[in-house]
């Protein structure tokens, strides 16, 4: 793969297209993808008119290219406070939620972080409870990548990121995901409220989640939307009938229950530039740090889990205090976006 910076009325047009042979037919398509925004991608960059090209490097959240004078440019911005996109070292952007996007899903919502965007469905099937937690439900996460969102995901090529997602966001939610393993206290929903019949019946949720565009901050934008998904979730009631070894149940579909989401957690992506923290990083930013970490809480405020997403090694002291500054902007965050869902619900 390679990148291309195209100077472009004064500006410059950075385009990724196929290395080799093939790349001479890049430059033909580039109209087309403008508007398809199909194997090519255009992104408007304001440095001086040049030309360069520089290696595509596959990083642990995508594919991103920057030069030494980009990441310089971005690292030198960030630690003065003023980042490329006009933010803050540790602003928040907005979130954009759209609920209710999948008619045939229990549950679903779309969310928007910048230039990530995400849809997540919810949909809930009557299985068996696993032997070791008869009295439980279960929950099954799972993230897969568009080849849309970027080159390198088409075939099998986002299948290593898929895995990755799941692996953090099974992790942010707690033990009692995926894997039919138990819960614990530490577990982000009430399985209990799940199981049917102990030990026969129960519901599993399977919440899927679909990675439609990607410039960073991918797991804070999933966190969102599994959290409005499951609040959008209308679980159909079931009434037991019998006693003993004779019972069975009915299941309602015209009567509703929600989902108990006071215990989600959120994501959000940490990075570290040169002894700066930065707080919800664009994919640019994410190939410009040293150290990435995907920090979730929930919105009692409690850690639910930390995963370094990239970058070596780094300081105790250093680690907590990039912690702590992602547990204060994710209290922001439960707080925009509860308020939010509650709106939402209120008038559903």
């Amino acid at each position: 793969y390679a990148a291309i910076m195209l100077p472009v009325g004064g500006a410059c047009m950075r385009l990724r297209g196929l290395g080799g042979p093939r790349s001479s037919h890049a430059f033909g398509k580039l109209c087309f993808c403008l508007e398809k925004k199909s194997s090519l991608s255009v992104t408007p960059r304001s440095f001086p008119t040049w030309t360069s090209v520089t290696s595509l490097r596959r990083t642990s959240m995508g594919v991103v290219a920057l030069s030494n004078a980009e990441r310089r440019f971005i690292v030198d911005g960030a630690q003065k406070n003023v980042r490329s996109d006009g933010r803050q070292q540790r602003e928040l952007r907005d979130v954009e939620i759209a609920c209710g996007v999948i008619a045939q899903a229990t549950g679903s919502a779309r969310v928007r972080i910048g230039g990530t965007d995400v849809i997540v469905g919810v949909k809930a099937e009557i299985g068996t409870p696993d032997v070791e937690t008869p009295g439980l439900g279960a929950v099954e996460c799972s993230v897969e990548c568009s080849p849309l969102a970027s080159p390198k995901f088409r075939g099998r090529g986002g299948d290593e990121l898929s895995a990755e997602l799941s692996t953090v966001v099974e992790k942010s939610f707690g033990v009692g995901l995926g894997g039919g393993q138990g819960a614990s206290s530490s577990s982000a929903l009430d399985l209990a409220s799940l199981c049917i019949l102990a030990g026969k019946s129960c519901w599993v949720l399977y919440v899927d989640a679909l990675v439609l565009d990607l410039d960073g901050s991918v797991v804070d934008a999933i966190s969102v939307a599994c959290r409005a998904a499951l609040e959008d979730a209308k679980i159909p009631k079931v009434e037991i009938q019998g006693e003993g070894d004779d019972q069975d149940f009915e299941v309602d579909e015209e009567h509703v229950t929600r989902l108990d989401v006071g215990r989600v957690p959120l994501s959000l992506s940490v990075g570290l530039m040169g002894t700066s923290i930065i707080l919800d990083l664009t994919g640019s930013e994410e190939e410009a740090s040293t150290a990435v970490l995907s920090v979730s809480t929930n919105p009692q405020g409690d850690i639910c889990g930390v995963s370094k997403l990239r970058g070596d090694g780094m300081a105790p002291a250093l680690l907590m205090d990039m912690i702590g500054s992602a547990k204060k902007a994710l209290q922001e965050r439960h707080d925009k976006v509860s308020g939010w869902l509650t709106g939402r619900m209120a008038t559903d």
